[in-house]
């Protein structure tokens, strides 16, 4: 395919993608340039139905994810080439910043010649740029372990559609001689005059209320506070992932704690969900939520509570075939310890894969009032869901410092 022609695409057939296909466009991918030919990328191959709906919260439930017949999880990794290193007495030092980058770098090279070659082939893709926005909610998942992280998604399938393509800034505006130039307000305008009179992106000016096509950059896409919210998640799962140190950044990052401890105090807070009584256990490690659990309240299947317990334990426990659960511990009235078995057995699957995600952002510290925003501006896909998310959302607020305050109606514009 001439790559002047190449479309994103975001609509699939049913068309299966060969493993033979797909294997050798990963290997004839791997001869793109890499530092030091350590080829510092990994690739996760998303196929099952149940994984690529565990994975698109973390891209924000675009359907795509879901529909394609294969998703790609691109990786920068050094988890492989220090395990060599450690296997081979040498000592790696990879654990940085710099090492990060190189790798992340080595990931996004793959990336994108995978992508011309698939193109080549015919197949349709779409990038991703959510990978980066909710990073410790792919690591879950996909259980990356230390010096492994996800820097790029891609949705891959037979194209059913033929999408228009976008425009395309002019040459002057990405290419420099000799030196940086400066972009004079003669220059903005022959770079950006042609995509501001586009009638599609007049119409995107006109639908979000604003009087300049930056005005929607700048307001509605990409706001400061969300780029702040997210920078802190993604420093916070780079620290996770030993790719940062807590004392490399000024001032330091919230800290991590790395292995959830088997014991956490706990805070019982009860919610309306569509009329329904519902409440939250939220995990407290010194102090702070470190995590959610939530459940119906008075169904026979779901969670029957006395209404005065409002604090206990939450603990860990492993069955004997290694898998891991959630019991509930209370003290009652009489001084006698209860325990209700099976905190996450008790969520309907679409709410536990979203509790996942929001415990996700707790456990790395985001702070409670970018959580909360970050939880309002989801739409999900139906409203019983979205009212879940809104009162998790408000039991979340209790937890807001008091230098902070999160407006209602700032929550609703954000929906």
């Amino acid at each position: 395919m001439d790559i002047r022609q190449r479309r994103t695409i975001r609509k699939y057939t049913q068309q299966p993608v060969s493993d033979e296909l797909l294997n050798r466009l990963i290997e004839d991918a791997s001869r793109t340039q890499t530092m030091g030919n350590l080829q510092l990328y990994s690739v996760v191959v998303t196929r099952s139905a149940a994984m690529k709906e565990m994975l698109a919260p973390a891209h924000f439930c675009q359907p795509m994810v879901t529909q394609a017949p294969v998703v790609l999880t691109i990786c920068a990794d050094f988890r492989r080439t220090s395990d060599w290193c450690l296997q081979r007495q040498a000592s790696p030092g990879y654990d940085n910043a710099l090492s990060f980058l190189n790798a992340a770098t080595d990931a996004l090279l793959f990336t994108q010649t995978f992508c011309c070659l698939a193109e080549e082939a015919g197949l349709g893709i779409c990038f991703l740029g959510t990978t980066v926005y909710q990073p410790q909610a792919i690591i879950a998942t996909l259980d990356l372990p230390e010096l492994v992280f996800p820097v790029a998604t891609l949705t891959v399938g037979w194209p059913a559609e033929h999408p228009d393509q976008t425009d395309r800034l002019p040459l002057q505006a990405i290419v420099h001689r000799e030196t940086y130039s400066a972009f004079t307000p003669e220059r903005i305008d022959a770079c950006y005059s042609n995509r501001e009179s586009l009638p599609e992106n007049k119409h995107f000016v006109e639908v979000n209320n604003k009087e300049t096509l930056a005005q929607v950059f700048t307001d509605v896409r990409y706001t400061r506070k969300d780029n702040e919210a997210m920078s802190e998640g993604l420093l916070a799962a780079l620290t996770g992932q030993k790719f940062l140190r807590e004392d490399a950044l000024q001032g330091g990052t919230p800290k991590v704690v790395e292995r959830r401890p088997d014991i956490l105090e706990c805070d019982v807070v009860r919610f309306q969900n569509n009329k329904e009584r519902w409440v939250a256990f939220v995990g407290l490690l010194d102090g702070a939520p470190y995590e959610i659990f939530t459940g119906l309240q008075d169904d026979e299947e779901g969670i029957a509570i006395p209404k005065s317990v409002q604090k206990g334990f939450i603990v860990k426990h492993y069955d004997s075939d290694g898998q891991k659960h959630y019991d509930f511990q209370f003290v009652n009235k009489r001084g006698y310890k209860t325990t209700i078995e099976g905190l996450s057995e008790r969520f309907n699957p679409k709410y536990w894969d979203y509790a996942k995600l929001i415990s996700g952002v707790l456990r790395y510290r985001m702070p409670i009032d970018h959580v909360i925003r970050l939880i309002s501006s989801l739409q999900l896909e139906n409203d019983t869901i979205n009212s879940w998310t809104a009162g998790v959302a408000r039991v979340l607020k209790k937890y807001l410092p008091e230098s902070i305050t999160v407006d209602e109606e700032e929550l609703e514009s954000e929906k």
